[in-house]
């Protein structure tokens, strides 16, 4: 009895066995940590994305802002100032001396009102009778107008007397009594450009109409009129 009693006694003082996890449960710890490092690398890219699309969107703006005020191109101005004859017509027993042409001068101006320069590649200046050219082109090149700033210039043509006479066979007849009508056209082309960034290409013309009589021969009366405007009548009035 004794003996059983004992080996009882010894069967509880054995110490219980540690319980071994399953292994197919999972580890809680493990898990929340790859959730938190998952939710903190989303945040992460979400931010990172709103930062360059935020970026994006005030570099565009300020390009829309910057290209429709500071740096919005506007076309130079074009101004006649004046029509004249250098060397008029000559005269020889009351007819046109087709051995000498007329020489024209023409006073321009033309003003910058962008903040870039202004390269003018050209500038050309014609004379019509009609729809003929009477005058062979007068070109002055690679002019540069600063900003904000206007440039003068003087140009010079010959009128082609025997292309006037042909064109106008009573020219006598007619500068004697109702004067001769001459079209000036000037036409500037060029290009403002600001950082290489805006750029506008510069087209401009303005056509003046003229009327030669005996009276006012050396200065003849003329009006301007740009390309997008059209006369209401041929009255000559002296330009400015």
């Amino acid at each position: 009895m004794e003996l059983a009693m004992a080996k009882i006694n010894e069967d509880q003082t054995k110490p219980l066995a540690p319980l071994t996890p399953r292994s197919d449960q999972p580890d809680e710890d493990q898990y929340h940590g790859d959730r938190t490092k998952y939710v903190h690398s989303q945040t992460k890219l979400i931010l990172c994305c709103g930062f360059i699309a935020s970026l994006t969107m005030l570099i565009a703006v300020t390009f829309i802002v910057l290209s429709l005020t500071v740096f919005h191109l506007h076309n130079p101005n074009l101004t006649i100032h004046s029509i004249s004859f250098i060397q008029p017509l000559d005269f020889v027993n009351g007819k046109v001396n087709t051995n000498r042409n007329a020489t024209v001068s023409v006073e321009i101006s033309l003003h910058n009102p962008n903040p870039a320069l202004f390269n003018v590649k050209n500038v050309n200046v014609s004379f019509y009778h009609g729809e003929l050219v009477v005058v062979g082109e007068s070109i002055r090149r690679s002019e540069t107008i600063p900003a904000k700033r206007t440039v003068k210039m003087n140009l010079a043509a010959e009128i082609d007397t025997t292309k006037l006479l042909a064109s106008l066979p009573g020219l006598m007849e007619d500068i004697n009594g109702r004067g001769v009508d001459l079209k000036s056209s000037v036409e500037v082309k060029g290009k403002v450009k600001i950082m290489k960034i805006f750029k506008k290409s510069v087209h401009l013309q303005t056509d003046c109409y003229m009327k030669m009589t005996t009276n006012n021969f050396l200065t003849p009366t003329f009006q301007c009129f740009k390309t997008h405007e059209m006369p209401k009548n041929r009255a000559k009035s002296k330009g400015d």
